[in-house]
């Protein structure tokens, strides 16, 4: 006869089976994507250059290279500062992140829906909805202040939303800002990876793998992961940390005001 604390235990252990298939259900049965073995042991150096002109001036360099035992990286970032360009500021990372950037890079490129539908999860919709609020002027007949605001947080639902997101990045942004980001990993016995963008969008996607200028065959990536993975390897005073950072930007929200806008005015004609 099986006692209350046999049947427990028996249970516990159909639990956890049960868990373990969910995992493989879910995942499937190969393991998990990886940096390439031994990618992060055989790291010399990754090198972030910064650059931006339009509203102001930045030229922002950062040298990553292994410390003892590679459990952390050193870090040298020039942060070209007004009050002195020249001044380098010198910490230790853990390694871990790097191995973080190494992961988010060799991953299969990620499709731009791919790309939208993170970003979408990571915009404030109430954040926006308050910027888009201050955009409201004299309305057309019959659009007032709550219409106006009803049209915009119809547009800041889910689908909408990424729909926004989906114009926003295909349509580009034509303003003075003009940043540029490059990154390049060395090896000491490997190929030397490079990436870069010039996007002025939010997290700075699509990424560009590879280096066209050296014969590389180049990639367009919309991973998330890569632009998170860089921004946790430089330090808080960067303005490339800032602009990676960014959850919403005055593009996004002018160009759901403007929908909005229009949206209302149709409805109250």
């Amino acid at each position: 006869m099986v006692t209350p604390l046999e049947y427990i235990r028996r249970l516990s252990r159909w639990a956890r089976a049960l868990m373990m298939l969910g995992v493989v259900l879910v995942t499937g049965c190969s393991a998990p994507h990886g940096p390439p073995a031994g990618a992060l042991q055989d790291v010399q150096s990754i090198e972030i250059r910064y650059q931006y002109s339009g509203w102001g001036r930045v030229d922002e360099v950062h040298r990553l290279e292994p410390g003892a035992g590679r459990r952390t990286f050193q870090r040298s970032s020039q942060l070209d500062s007004q009050e002195d360009p020249d001044a380098v500021v010198t910490d230790a990372i853990p390694a871990q992140r790097v191995a973080e950037l190494l992961w988010a890079v060799s991953a299969p490129p990620w499709p731009r829906e791919r790309g939208v539908d993170a970003v979408a999860r990571r915009v404030r919709p109430a954040r926006i909805l308050e910027q888009v609020l201050s955009y409201y002027s004299t309305p057309e007949r019959g659009c007032t202040p709550r219409a106006f605001e009803a049209r915009a947080h119809a547009l800041l639902q889910r689908d909408s939303l990424k729909g926004q997101l989906g114009r926003y990045y295909a349509n580009g942004i034509w303003t003075d800002d003009d940043p540029a980001m490059r990154v390049v990993i060395r090896y000491e016995h490997r190929p030397t990876q490079v990436l870069a963008s010039n996007e002025r969008t939010l997290l700075m996607l699509p990424w560009v793998l590879g280096d066209p200028g050296a014969g590389d065959a180049a990639v367009t990536t919309w991973s998330v992961p890569v632009s998170q993975a860089l921004r946790r390897l430089l330090p808080e005073s960067s303005k490339a940390f800032e602009r990676l950072g960014r959850r919403e930007d005055g593009s996004l929200v002018e160009r759901i005001a403007a929908t909005a806008r229009v949206a209302c005015k149709v409805q109250h004609r």
